[in-house]
């Protein structure tokens, strides 16, 4: 999972390995001083028959 603040580069926030369980997953982030938005990427390298999935994403304020 990448995150871009203000347009910025992406920076990795979270990574996994093939050795996760499928779960629901939440991570919490700092936002950076002077940052009045965000944007996230997931990317995906594998070479095996298997899938990933992206679902319910949420993002909220606390």
């Amino acid at each position: 999972v990448l995150a871009s603040w203000n347009g910025a580069t992406p920076t990795a926030v979270k990574s996994y390995t093939s050795d996760v369980i499928s779960q629901p997953q939440s991570l919490k982030l700092s936002v950076p001083p002077g940052a009045t938005s965000v944007s996230f990427r997931f990317h995906y390298t594998g070479a095996n028959n298997w899938y990933w999935v992206i679902d319910g994403v949420k993002i909220t304020t606390g």
